[in-house]
Formats: C-alpha cells, sequence, structure tokens
C-alpha cells in the first residue's frame, strides 16, 4: 500500500522540500515553478499511486491548517494537512462534479453533501475557494451562509491558508474586507489609475436573503452548513444564474451539511438530499467511521472502517441500554454509519423520541410517506376576473416560481396530505396558534435580523374519523407563515377554513383575527369556546377561542402526547415532526396548532354528515325561528338562506350565529 506521504513531495521529498530556496531566474526555478502550476491545473498522480486532482494537491503541497501538529501535541499551528483517504474522496467528488471522470461522466454539476462533525470540510473548502483564487485569473467565487459568524469563520480559515502561501501563489491583493477577497494591483497609466492583475475573487455574503449573490457569476458556489439554512431551496434557486448559462451548469455548487447542524423550521436540506437529481447534485455522504479516532493509519492515510463501526455501534447501544434515548439518537446523529443517523433527532422532548426519529427515517426512505404536496389558495374569479372573496379557493400547485422582489416571500405556504371531501360535511375541524407583532421581544429579534426564532403563525386542519374507507384522525393540512400583513394571515387562514369547510378555534388573545372573521361576516367559521378545555375554576366568558393558560398547555401537551403514541404513522408534515423534537425548547408554533386541534376535536359534537341529508334540512325552511330582538322579546322570522341573516334590514340581536348546523 502506497504511502501518505507520496502524495505531498514538497513535503517529504528531500530533493524538493527546500524549493524555497531555489534561486529566482534560474532554469532550475523556473522548472520547477512550471511543473508545479502543471499539476496544480491538471492534478497529480505519484507511481504506484492513485490520481489526485489539483486543488487537492495545492492542499497538501502548498497549504496549512490550524491543527495540532502530534497526537500529543497540547497547542495548535499552522501545519500542513496530512493525506487522508476520507479528504482524497471528497476532492475526487468536487473535481468530477464540475470536469467528470474522463469516462462517461461528463460533470456539469453540483453536488450536496453530509457529514459527521469535526472532519475538517471547511479548511477544505476554503482551499478549493483558495486554489481558484491563486492559480486562476478573473475566478469569481462565493460562500454564503445563513449567520454571519459562519460567514467570517470561514473568510478566518481562508486567509490563515492564505498568509502561509509560498510568495509564488500568493497573489496580490487589491481588495479584503468582510464582503470580498479580491487579487490585483494598481498602476497608473496615462494619469489614470487602473486595476490591473488577477482580478479573481471570493465573495462573502450572508443569505439571509435568497438572492443574495444575483449578479455574480460564479466558479464555484459553498453553501456553508446548509442544513441551517431557513430557506435553502430558494436560495439556491435564486443563486442558479451564478452557476448556471441556459441549462448549463457552468459553476460548480457545493452544499455542505454537519450531522448535528440541522435547523428544525426547515427541511429544505433532507429534501434536497434524498431528491438531488432533481437539483443536478450529487448527494455525497461522508460517515463518521472514515478517520475515526485511533481507527486511522496516519502512514498510510487509510482508514480502517469496519472497526470504527464496531466501536460506534457499541457505544450507541451502551446509551441506548441506559433507556436515555436523548444521549442515544445524539451520539448517532453526531456519529452517522447511515444517512438516516444524521437525520435522527435528539431533542429534549416529552414525547416518544423514537416513534418520531422512525417517522422522520419512513419519510425520507419511503415515497408512499412522501405525501405533503406545498402550493397556494386562490379565491376563484368571476367572469370580469374580480376575486369571488368568500367562495371556495382553488388550490394551485408549487411550480418553483420566487417572489423576484422579495425571495423572503413564501409563494406557496401551504402543505396538504388530503384534499377535501367533498359530499360530506364536519369531517374537518382547524385550529390556529397566531402570531402577534406588538410583542416587543419579537421587535427586538426582528430588527437584529434573527428570524430563525421569531414567532410564526400556524393554522393545522385536522380530519375526524369518518368512517373506515376514508383515511382520518389525522394532521391533513398546515399553513405556517408570517407574511407582512397580518390582514393576509388572517385571509389565508380563512381560505384554508373554506377549502376543508372547517372551524378554526383560535387562542383568544388575537383580538384581530376575531374581529376579521366578524367584520367579514365569517362567524360560522370560528369555533366557540371548548367549554371541555374549561379549567374547573375558570370565569371565562368569552364566546370564541380558547385561553391557553397553564390548564389548557398540559392538556394540549397530553393529547399530543397520546396521538403520537398511537397515531405517529399519521404524521406526514416533516416540520411538524422536527418540533416534536424539541417541544417546550424552541418555538413550536405547528405542535400548537396540531395540540388545540386536538382539543377541538376532543370538543367537537357536530355529527359528521353526508351532504344530501341536509334535503331533509331544507324542508323546515316554512318552519318558524326564534330569535330576541332589542327589547329582548322573543319574534319569529325566516332565514333568507341556510346561514346568514341580513341584521341591517331587522331591529334584532344575534345572541348565536343561526347555522343550520
Amino acid at each position: 500500500m502506497l504511502e501518505a506521504k507520496k502524495y505531498s513531495p514538497l513535503i517529504f521529498d528531500k530533493n524538493l522540500k527546500d524549493y524555497a530556496k531555489f534561486k529566482k531566474n534560474t532554469s532550475e526555478y523556473f522548472a520547477f515553478w512550471k511543473e508545479q502550476k502543471r499539476r496544480l491545473k491538471e492534478g497529480y498522480k505519484p507511481t504506484g499511486g492513485v490520481f489526485i486532482p489539483g486543488n487537492y494537491y495545492f492542499y497538501l503541497n502548498f497549504s496549512k491548517i490550524h491543527g495540532l501538529p502530534t497526537p500529543d501535541s497540547r497547542r495548535k499551528s499552522m501545519i500542513p494537512p496530512i493525506y487522508r483517504d476520507q479528504d482524497h474522496e471528497y476532492f475526487t467528488e468536487v473535481h468530477n462534479a464540475k470536469y467528470g471522470d474522463g469516462k462517461d461522466d461528463k460533470g456539469g454539476r453540483g453536488i450536496i453533501v453530509l457529514k459527521a462533525r469535526r472532519k475538517g470540510f471547511s479548511f477544505m473548502n476554503a482551499n478549493i475557494l483558495l486554489h481558484e483564487w491563486s492559480c486562476y485569473s478573473h475566478s469569481e467565487n462565493g460562500l454564503g451562509a445563513q449567520r454571519e459568524d459562519y460567514v467570517q469563520d470561514f473568510r478566518k480559515k481562508m486567509l490563515l491558508s492564505y498568509n502561509e502561501l509560498p510568495p509564488q501563489l500568493r497573489n496580490k491583493v487589491l481588495h479584503n474586507n468582510e464582503e470580498i477577497f479580491m487579487a490585483g494591483y494598481k498602476e497608473k497609466e496615462d494619469g489614470i489609475w487602473v486595476e490591473k492583475g488577477m482580478k479573481s475573487m471570493v465573495h462573502f455574503r450572508v443569505m439571509e436573503k435568497p438572492n443574495a449573490f444575483r449578479g455574480t457569476s460564479l466558479n464555484y458556489m459553498v453553501f456553508e452548513e446548509a442544513g441551517e439554512f431557513l430557506k435553502l431551496k430558494r436560495s439556491f434557486q435564486s443563486s442558479e444564474d451564478c452557476f448556471k448559462e441556459g441549462n448549463v451548469f457552468f459553476g460548480t455548487p457545493i452544499i455542505g451539511g454537519t450531522s448535528n447542524a440541522m435547523e428544525v423550521e426547515s427541511d429544505d436540506y433532507m429534501d434536497m438530499y434524498y431528491n438531488a437529481e432533481h437539483y443536478n447534485l450529487k448527494p455525497v455522504f461522508i460517515k463518521a467511521s472514515k478517520v475515526f479516532g485511533s481507527f486511522f493509519d496516519m502512514k498510510t492515510g487509510r482508514s480502517d472502517v469496519v472497526e470504527a463501526e464496531k466501536f460506534i455501534i457499541a457505544e450507541a447501544e451502551k446509551r441506548k441500554a441506559t433507556g436515555d434515548l436523548q444521549s442515544y439518537y445524539s451520539y448517532l446523529q453526531e456519529n452517522p454509519l447511515e444517512v438516516e443517523h444524521a437525520f435522527f433527532k435528539s431533542g429534549k422532548t416529552p414525547f416518544d423520541l423514537e416513534k418520531i426519529n422512525k417517522q422522520i427515517s419512513n419519510i425520507n426512505t419511503n415515497p408512499n410517506f412522501q405525501r405533503v404536496q406545498k402550493g397556494r389558495l386562490d379565491w376563484q374569479k368571476n367572469k370580469e376576473g374580480k376575486e369571488l372573496f368568500g367562495g371556495k379557493p382553488e388550490f394551485i400547485m408549487d411550480d418553483g416560481s420566487i417572489d423576484e422582489m422579495n425571495p423572503t416571500n413564501e409563494l406557496f405556504p401551504f402543505e396538504i396530505v388530503e384534499q377535501p371531501l367533498d359530499g360530506i360535511k364536519n369531517a374537518h375541524l382547524s385550529a390556529v396558534d397566531p402570531y402577534h407583532i406588538d410583542d416587543d421581544l419579537e421587535e427586538l429579534k426582528k430588527r437584529a435580523s434573527d428570524q430563525k426564532d421569531r414567532s410564526l403563525g400556524s393554522m393545522c386542519v385536522y380530519r375526524r374519523f369518518v368512517n373506515t374507507n376514508v383515511i382520518g384522525e389525522l394532521p391533513v393540512a398546515f399553513y405556517t407563515d408570517r407574511p407582512y400583513s397580518k390582514e393576509k394571515f388572517y385571509e389565508n387562514c380563512l381560505k384554508l377554513a373554506i377549502f376543508y369547510d372547517s372551524q378554526i378555534l383560535v387562542e383568544y388573545n388575537d383580538d384581530g383575527f376575531l374581529k376579521y372573521f366578524i367584520h367579514h361576516k365569517m362567524t360560522r367559521y370560528l369555533k366557540e369556546r371548548p367549554r371541555s378545555a374549561d379549567s374547573p375554576w375558570t370565569q371565562a366568558t368569552n364566546r370564541y377561542g380558547i385561553h391557553m393558560k397553564s390548564f389548557q398547555k398540559k392538556l394540549l401537551t397530553e393529547l399530543v402526547d397520546e396521538y403520537v403514541k398511537k397515531h405517529w404513522e399519521d404524521i406526514y408534515f416533516m416540520k411538524l415532526l422536527n418540533e416534536l423534537s424539541v417541544y417546550g425548547i424552541k418555538n413550536t408554533d405547528r405542535v400548537m396548532s396540531f395540540g388545540m386541534a386536538l382539543i377541538h376535536d376532543m370538543d367537537a359534537t357536530k355529527k359528521i354528515r353526508d351532504v344530501k341529508d341536509d334535503k331533509d334540512l331544507k324542508k323546515m325552511d316554512g318552519l318558524p325561528v326564534f330569535i330576541r330582538d332589542n327589547t329582548g322579546m322573543l319574534t319569529t322570522m325566516k332565514p333568507e338562506n341556510d346561514h346568514l341573516f341580513d341584521n341591517k334590514k331587522r331591529n334584532v340581536t344575534f345572541d348565536y350565529d343561526l347555522d343550520t348546523d
């Protein structure tokens, strides 16, 4: 087996390691650097060894990283990286993504990388961009991350490596700031300063807005810690023009994610990894057993994967045997041996973590569980093109469109797994966990641009048990969003309620929600206070909604816990499963709306029936309906339709909504 040092001739070859002492402008000097620059672009293959790409040759022979010089060292310093089979495989994947393998693979794609923690990928990716910056003129590259500290940490690592390069590869710097690192220099020509030199550059940007790189043309684009992106798909789609010309990928996106850094709010990374071909990406999984502790031979650079995996499995089983599932799943998540391990949830939660993780695995690996469809609900229009407010809206499937003016705006915020049941009434019920724009803490977070933990409004539609021939007792739709206008949020909740013909149980403290429905004469879609959820000492007098106090929150938690234990395989919403794993620790808006829907179901008294049964009710149209007028006297009136009375024409006051239901 070839020794690792054969891949680093400039460090270990005694005839070459003193290349810095070569006298400039000599034949020896020119011959040496001509050969090195050829290897930096074309790659290198030692005698008896395997080919390594040019950027890996650059990394091994010219770059330095921050690490321990020896296993027993107690202080890190800048050291040359050693050859490792894991790194060789990774650089080869990057090379093949751009250029192909020289055989059937023609390249022209990106990669999405899933890896265990502490594998040194930030330094490797930094040197991929630095290699481009040093060796190719006018090469434009980018680094994007969800958070500013990730961007600056990556930039720091790249500059540390740059400062250790030999002068022959350390281009002059024209611009060096938090946003760009550009090679070149200025020279005066005819009294005018002109920029000259390599003009290669690396952009550093926080991708709070998905279109942060619009207008650039990138050879490589690194999405750092992509698992923490809140809108990874939107960021990727908004950036495609940066590395794509028509249907040709001239640039190479590298989407990197660490197994223990997956954002609960977003399942974009997970979906893109499992459906990589839809995005012209290749999934690359770096398991924990590669370069794992003592199960790695520094002399050959090879990993003893078999023994490492035995050790990891044994350690995981020890944790499982104690009954501490949080520790068990956390260990496997940080040291994944299978792709599914990387997506395990290990948060502290009162719910059954094992069942939650099983369902996450089902959704990721079994197409029969991948049932969620995204879309929007539009009011239907009349012949003149005017929206018919209050009519049944139409579901429009997500076609990948992006709001060009505001890419953070979600055009398709509705998620459904089951369409409404035509001809059956009272099959669905809903609940809404609202958000409040007047919350001081929320406003502080908004000013700090910290979108990650901001509360969202969430509406859950739940289907009750209908019959044995119809799937029931499961959440069938979610709308979770924080649009610019609360009126828009209220309207979208109304659309979803009409679409499923369901009443909404809302938290009573959102006065604007209730006023919106009252103003638009849509109170028939509001659920009255669930008396079965009242605490024994309640003094509540509100007609609609529910006060979510300690008693009600405890009830909600118990109902959700019971549901997870019995019906976990009926939860198809990945975001809901993600939130269930961190309930009580982070904002879990979907869990709250889902739990409120279960409270609504517990209190529901309306019988599920076929619409044709309503014909019997129609026969009663001629019978008098008793109501009270403004003086309190009983009087009678005949309804003009099934649901609404025009109280402007009569001197009456309504104590209850008059609904045939």
